[in-house]
């Protein structure tokens, strides 16, 4: 046998192990199962087995671990280290504890997997224990331990963690660190514990974000000098954000957190703690919301170093150190916070992003390099050297991201901030362009197991589409006159290869797309090369719009079947990705991004055919009868749910053909108030002697221009009915206002959805640039939607607050007459309530109008009985005042609630299921039905009083659902005895449903 460690012999081993068999023959005993397990309770022996494994051990190293000897031996040992650290004799357990951390550092993980069970539940007790070197070296073993924990046991894991309060112990260590007592490693190895537990486990955050104490006594320590404190407690910082509630809270109050974040970034820094900023930076900037609550707080700051590590670094013989690469690409994926639209891109052009981007992409660079006066030839001539010697490759996708998204949000005075970095962003749109020109070469050659070339693909190219559809000028501008120039020769063959490969998507019969990357850069290439006219009048020639159209559709009917559209590199390790509760908005180029692309190009088709010199097309593509299946799949498009960004350029193409907006179901309600006579409270009188009959409080939120400047100036008559009385206030409009235009405004106010005739498109363009109405004006001037808007909904809770609350003229009650802490701000009463509007009532239930016209003494009382609770009431208040039911507390904050708690939450939603059917409002039932249920699939345990709840409203449709939640848990409910609460009708309704359930392989 070869030496082993130390140059110990094979006869030394050989002896070693031999004593280690003496010693553990002396606890070995025989179970009750004819099963031999170490177990005795003498201390001298366990001593004598510690030392006996710890002086085996030393023979090994990790490159020696494979020995048969220790393979043969090691269950043994773990046995007995196991049993001994179970009896936690204060004389053995320290030595014990060690020998695990050696045993952990000397096996490989894969050989120790089958133990890493029971040496967990073995060591976690030992985290409370009072003397502080066997507590700290228990975090050490235990944390070597989870981080080489299978995912398939880590369910069981955190059951052994849970049961015996690790992440509390590990907690209240923390809290009692002071620097007298305790030393900075011991901090530094619990929270490295912690640390572990919740990049494994997310059901461990909560109970660490939600801890006040320990909030407080985290950011104590970030503030002190210490820098192995702050990069500890970055890392503790870190895995909480991977929670979105967790996230929340540290930004809520994370001045003092952003401020040591941005401290550890800068260059003075060591690079340990450099990377663990920008890595906190990146978790805190996981949505959108989140992102721009940290940028508002140190948005000049942060850009600023992130710029300067992306600029600071050196090469060391021609290749850049592993450390610095590491540090560029933590940086690199930080700056991806582009995305996101804020203020923090006028500080990336302010640092002059450009000639750091260009610095990643050209070898040696220097500024001075790039010259003016060289022509269009030479500057493409320059950069395709610069890309062949394809310098720092794996940062390449990462620039062309950022600069594309950049490009995408920059605003229109972009030109006065770019400080002189003209040449470098010239540069790099030239390079950009060229590599995206080379992708659409290669077609069929694009080869998509390689990631790394598949990724500068992809990224080049969406750069480029992003800087042609850049609301700078200067960039969209400088993109098509490159891209033109690129493109000249072979611009027409290339293009035809990509119209023929789209053309074959649909015509194929698959539901599948042949080829991922290729299909992503042809339909990136059609929208390019669509913008540059010469190309456009080429597809049109071609049939392109047909094929576009085509593929729209067939997307449609297999968007299910469709993967993912990226092959950019994660921004994200492994374990980031175990995110929890974040409810991020939606990214234009994650959700059904081949769908927007096709549409990108079939929007500049569209704008050409449209264009002043290309009516004759227009005619042929009429006399075709293609205008009415375009605009009945781009109708189907925009009004379903595909991401909002095909839904925003499906609306922006109608908008050419006199569509504009988006259909909503509140504005259908509101419509149904605006065409109501006797709902209106103001009457608009035109010079012509024609009128409109509108409501006050829904123009005071969606057109307040409209509205009179003192209501006091102007006439009022009273209009008495059988049933009511009530009065109108009239204005009379001026002559220059024309009448069909304001008519079509206001229907657009109402319903955020018009249409209209191009005769009309000049003078309502004129009245909505003066009445502010700057969604319909964008619309009607067809401006290109901005990347990574949201869609433009109906919110009229604004009507709520106290600006506009004189317009409210009834009080809705809730069934509570008390409800602790409750304090209006519209009014003195004390007794719970919420105003609200007739208007907007009758607007969203036929029964409420029904009652508010019907003569009745109900009909005329200022306040409205609601036999719901009072958390029940403002749910349904927010139902008809934006047609959204709020959700209850989601992820680790549900998780985390105590079954009472969950079920008053549920309680609300049955009384709003109940009162939607006597009120005879369907879509809030299904809304409530869907809350309701997809509440009791992550809480079965709540089904039995939830169907209680439901049977005492005679919900048998709700009841008869819930039943179905309950019936994977019938045998345990029914051993438990809680099914005895029930009637013997709806425990058979349960039993039923269980039976179904088995029937069906549940």
């Amino acid at each position: 046998m070869a030496s082993s460690k130390g140059g110990n012999s094979s006869g030394h081993i050989n002896t070693l192990h031999q004593r280690l068999y003496h010693a553990l023959n002396l606890g070995f005993r025989v179970c009750d199962e004819k099963e031999k397990k170490w177990k005795c309770t003498d201390i001298e022996i366990q001593r004598h087995v510690v030392k006996s494994i710890s002086a085996f051990l030393d023979c090994f190293s990790r490159a020696t671990a494979h020995n048969r000897l220790i393979k043969d031996s090691i269950s043994d040992i773990a046995g007995a280290l196991v049993f001994i650290l179970g009896c936690k004799n204060r004389a053995v357990v320290g030595l014990a504890v060690n020998v695990v951390i050696r045993l952990i550092r000397t096996v490989p993980s894969s050989i120790l997997q089958s133990y890493s069970l029971d040496l967990v539940e073995s060591l976690s007790p030992l985290l409370r224990c009072q003397q502080l070197e066997v507590c700290l070296a228990c975090a050490v073993a235990l944390n070597a331990i989870l981080m080489n924990v299978r995912e398939t046991k880590e369910k069981e894991v955190w059951k052994i963690l849970e049961d015996s309060k690790t992440v509390v112990s590990v907690v209240a260590n923390l809290q009692n660190f002071s620097e007298g007592s305790m030393s900075v490693e011991w901090f530094q190895e619990m929270a490295s514990l912690l640390n572990t537990i919740m990049l494994k486990l997310p059901q461990s955050r909560y109970s660490v974000w939600h801890n006040p104490a320990l909030m407080s006594i985290l950011e104590s320590v970030s503030q002190k000098p210490d820098m192995d404190l702050r990069v500890a407690t970055l890392k503790l910082y870190s895995s909480l954000a991977l929670c979105g509630h967790g996230a929340n809270e540290l930004l809520d109050n994370g001045k003092p957190m952003l401020a040591m974040m941005i401290n550890c970034i800068e260059e003075s820094s060591p690079l340990n703690a450099r990377i663990e900023g920008l890595k906190l930076a990146q978790r805190l900037a996981t949505g959108n919301q989140e992102c721009l609550k940290m940028i508002n707080m140190c948005s000049e700051s942060l850009v600023k170093a992130i710029v300067q590590t992306m600029g600071k670094w050196s090469l060391s013989s021609g290749k850049l150190e592993h450390d610095q690469m590491s540090l560029l690409v933590e940086a690199c994926k930080l700056a991806l916070i582009t995305r996101w639209e804020g203020k923090h891109h006028f500080y990336f052009w302010k640092y002059q992003i450009s000639e750091v981007l260009l610095r990643l992409v050209v070898e040696n660079f220097q500024s001075q390099s790039l010259d003016g006066c060289v022509s269009q030839e030479e500057e493409i001539s320059l950069a395709e050297k610069v890309l062949n010697a394809n310098f720092l490759p794996s940062l390449r996708s990462y620039v062309w991201d950022i600069i594309g998204f950049l490009a995408a949000h920059c605003e229109g005075e972009f030109d006065s901030i770019l400080h002189g970095d003209e040449l470098c962003l010239d540069f790099l749109v030239t390079c950009a362009c060229l590599t995206f020109s080379s992708s659409v070469q290669k077609g069929y050659q694009i080869c998509q197991n390689d990631i790394l070339s598949a990724s500068h693909s992809e990224s080049a190219s969406r750069a480029v589409l992003m800087m042609i559809y850049s609301p700078s000028k200067y960039i969209s501008a400088r993109a098509r006159v490159t891209l033109s120039f690129v493109l000249e020769e072979g611009g027409e063959q290339n293009l035809n290869s990509l119209v023929n490969f789209l053309s074959y998507i649909p015509s194929s019969g698959s539901y599948i797309l042949p080829n991922l990357l290729q299909t992503t850069v042809c339909l990136v290439g059609s929208a390019c090369y669509s913008s540059i006219p010469q190309y456009a009048n080429f597809i049109l020639r071609n049939q392109g719009l047909e094929i576009l159209l085509s593929f729209c559709s067939w997307y449609q009917r297999n968007w299910e079947n469709i993967g993912a559209s990226s092959f950019a590199p994660s921004t994200q390790s492994t374990s980031e990705k175990r995110i929890c509760c974040w409810v991020c908005a939606e990214d234009w180029d994650n959700k059904d991004t081949f769908l927007l692309y096709a549409l990108l190009a079939l929007a500049e088709l569209v704008n050409y055919l449209f264009s002043g010199q290309n009516h004759t097309e227009e005619i042929s593509m009429n006399r075709e009868n293609l205008i009415d299946r375009l605009c009945t799949t781009l109708k189907e498009i925009r009004d379903g749910t595909y991401g909002s960004g095909p839904r925003w350029y499906a609306a922006h193409i109608l908008s050419y053909f006199g569509y504009y907006g988006f259909q909503h179901n509140l504005g259908k309600r509101l419509m149904g108030a605006y065409e109501d006579e006797e709902c209106i409270d103001m009457r608009l009188l035109f010079a012509s002697g024609n009128s409109a009959s509108v409501n006050k409080v829904i123009i005071a939120v969606r057109c307040p221009m409209l509205l009179p400047p003192k209501e006091g100036a102007h006439s009022s008559s009273t209009i008495l009915t059988g049933k009511s009385q009530r009065t109108v206030q009239e204005i009379r409009i001026s002559a220059n206002v024309d009448t069909l235009a304001l008519v079509k405004l206001l229907e657009f106010a109402y319903s955020g959805y018009v249409e209209v005739e191009i005769t009309m498109l000049k003078k309502l363009k004129t009245l909505a640039r003066h009445c502010k109405a700057k969604v319909l004006q964008q619309m009607l001037c067809r401006r290109r939607p901005k990347w990574g808007s949201s869609i433009p909904g109906i919110d009229i809770s604004i009507a709520l607050t106290p600006k506009l609350i004189h317009f409210s003229d009834v009080i809705l009650l809730p069934k509570e007459t008390n409800v602790p802490g409750f304090n209006c701000r519209l009014c003195s009463s004390t007794s719970p309530h919420a105003h609200s509007h007739r208007v907007i009532l009758s607007s969203g239930c036929e029964y409420l109008r029904a009652l508010f016209r019907s003569g009745m003494q109900e009909s005329h009382l200022d306040t409205l009985k609601v036999p719901v609770s009072w958390l029940g009431l403002k749910k349904l208040v927010r139902w008809f005042y934006s047609d959204e039911l709020p959700n209850p507390p989601s992820g680790c904050k549900w998780n985390n609630m105590d079954n009472e708690t969950k079920l008053g939450e549920l309680q609300a939603y049955v009384e709003i299921y109940s009162l939607s059917e006597w009120w005879i409002m369907e879509d809030l039932q299904n809304d409530c039905a869907h809350v309701i249920l997809s509440c009791l699939e992550s809480s079965r345990e709540l089904s039995i009083k939830t169907i209680e709840l439901a049977a005492s409203f005679s919900m048998w449709k709700l009841v008869e659902a819930a039943a179905n939640h309950a019936a994977p848990i019938y045998h345990q409910l029914r051993d438990s005895g809680e099914l005895d609460e029930l009637d013997d009708e709806l425990v058979n309704l349960i039993r039923t449903a269980a039976v179904q359930f088995s029937q069906q392989g549940g």
